[in-house]
């Protein structure tokens, strides 16, 4: 189309525009704007909305898009095995602590008890074995003499030529069976046992006037016996 052309479509354009008998235009220039505006609208939503589906994925959470009034669109995403809360820890009692605790300890062996030879084992070699332990100087010590007498057979006693620094004498330890009792000698200590007995730790000097063995230990050897007797 030439020049001279789109020159005389600009005139007839003029003049239809300028016809008083001609019908009012259906649309100007706002209503153009604003559909131009929803138009754009909408294609940033849908772009969003596909953003935000991509971009979530994985996820377990609802994501609220905005859309036409009185309209919500909801995207939900699944959650994956990674980004799952993890589970609170089963609470525990302070008794199921204490028995682990109590585990981790080694417990003791079932008590000594009362002897079962028909007379009193007076060097009972259990006996002498856990006075071995609390008392590991009298460890090589050798026996001391005991009497023939036939004690009942529910005692156990243990007694060792015992020696501390210059100090030497008897060392003697007595296990009584339940029901049973004796006077201490002089100097003696005892402590009830594990199995409802008694035990009788003493020393003596083997000079007179001299100080006996252990003497400041006796206590304590006691205290380490009772609960394995």
């Amino acid at each position: 189309m030439s020049d001279i052309d789109d020159q005389e479509l600009g005139a007839l354009f003029r003049a239809a525009a300028s016809d008083s008998g001609a019908p009012p235009p259906a649309f100007d220039h706002d209503s153009v704007l604003r559909a131009s505006r929803r138009a754009t609208t909408r294609r940033l939503l849908m772009a969003g909305g596909a953003v935000a589906v991509f971009a979530l994925a994985g996820v377990g959470v609802a994501v609220a898009l905005p859309g036409s009034p009185g309209n919500d669109t909801t995207v939900a995403a699944p959650m994956s095995a990674g980004d799952r809360a993890p589970r609170p820890a089963a609470p525990q009692d302070s008794a199921g602590a204490a028995g682990r605790a109590a585990e981790g300890a080694s417990p003791l062996s079932p008590p000594l008890g009362p002897g079962n030879t028909e007379c009193a084992d007076r060097q009972d070699p259990a006996v002498r074995a856990l006075v071995d332990q609390v008392l590991p100087e009298v460890a090589g010590a050798p026996e001391a003499a005991t009497t023939m007498e036939c004690r009942p057979g529910g005692e156990r006693g243990v007694a060792v030529e015992a020696s501390e620094g210059g100090a030497t004498g008897l060392l003697s330890v007595r296990y009584l069976p339940p029901g049973v009792e004796a006077a201490l000698p002089p100097g003696a200590v005892s402590e009830p046992t594990a199995s409802g007995g008694t035990v009788i730790v003493s020393s003596s000097s083997s000079e007179v006037g001299a100080p006996a063995p252990f003497a400041g230990r006796l206590a304590s050897v006691a205290e380490y016996l009772a609960p394995r007797l």
